[in-house]
């Protein structure tokens, strides 16, 4: 049923200062106001990734994941991460060939990896519930990460295509071209400054996976103005996960971390607190 909004190198060693080194400083990112314990994580594939831990000691938590051509220090990101940190453990990264994480864009298709030396890192701290929760290139990875692994909690994918094929919306046609192309991978890198590797094509699309994904607690949540991926995407997910998947809509809600507001966040605290018992 759709619900309609009314709008491995883990432990304790880190950084506990000094968290926001190397923050952007365009105006769409933000520095972090609470106190964090930063460390590198190396996947299984040997890229590094810089992570962020907030809030409380490990027991629940949850690993917030960033989309395509942003980092951990996204504004809305930053601030949904804090807010979430007062009840959980939050830890938040930079994917590979973002931020401060070194490497090559897949959309999705090895990130997989970076969101398994995350989970590892989360369960090595102790915490005994966990749930991820992703925006945009962030979702799909979370979507492929519970249909391959199925050790997650709590699922929670927003605004995600169904298949980035056969997506229509305007940012949809401007994913594949940035991607598809020699042209494209080179303005990728001049304008969201990150390399696109031609490998993101083998991957599965999040249609094929959801029914998997959903084995546990999924929900799919989605803008009705979003202009990269049309609702109709998130519906497509909806349907082929079947009764294991949730998906709520909220109007005047436009493309992922953009959707930040009291609405969602209750909404996200809602389906964390039913999932994370």
């Amino acid at each position: 049923m759709e619900e309609r909004g009314a709008t491995n190198t883990g432990g304790a060693a880190g950084q506990q200062a000094d968290v926001n080194a190397g923050l952007p400083e365009e105006a769409m990112f933000a520095a972090y106001t609470v106190p964090g314990l930063r460390r590198p994580v190396l996947t299984e594939d040997e890229v590094l990734l810089d992570t962020l831990r907030l809030g409380r000691l490990p027991e629940r938590g949850v690993i917030v994941c960033h989309g395509f051509g942003g980092n951990k220090n996204i504004r809305n990101l930053v601030a949904l991460a804090q807010e979430l940190s007062l009840e959980y453990t939050v830890y938040t990264f930079d994917f590979r060939g973002h931020g401060l994480s070194p490497g090559r864009s897949t959309f999705g298709y090895r990130e997989v990896l970076d969101l398994k030396a995350v989970v590892e890192l989360a369960r090595g701290d102790g915490n005994q519930k966990l749930a991820a929760l992703g925006f945009s290139m962030g979702g799909v990875v979370v979507i492929r990460y519970a249909a391959l692994y199925s050790d997650l909690d709590s699922a929670i994918a927003v605004s995600v295509p169904a298949d980035l094929r056969t997506a229509r919306a305007p940012g949809a046609r401007l994913i594949r071209l940035l991607m598809g192309n020699p042209l494209g991978r080179l303005a990728a890198r001049v304008r969201y400054r990150v390399a696109v590797d031609p490998s993101w094509k083998k991957q599965a699309s999040p249609a094929d996976l959801v029914r998997l994904a959903a084995r546990r607690p999924l929900t799919i949540v989605q803008g009705e103005d979003d202009y990269i991926f049309e609702v109709e995407q998130a519906r497509e997910l909806k349907r082929r996960g079947g009764e294991g998947c949730r998906l709520k809509t909220f109007p005047r809600f436009g493309h992922a971390e953009q959707g930040y507001g009291p609405e969602f966040t209750a909404y996200i605290k809602e389906v964390l607190r039913e999932d994370l018992l």
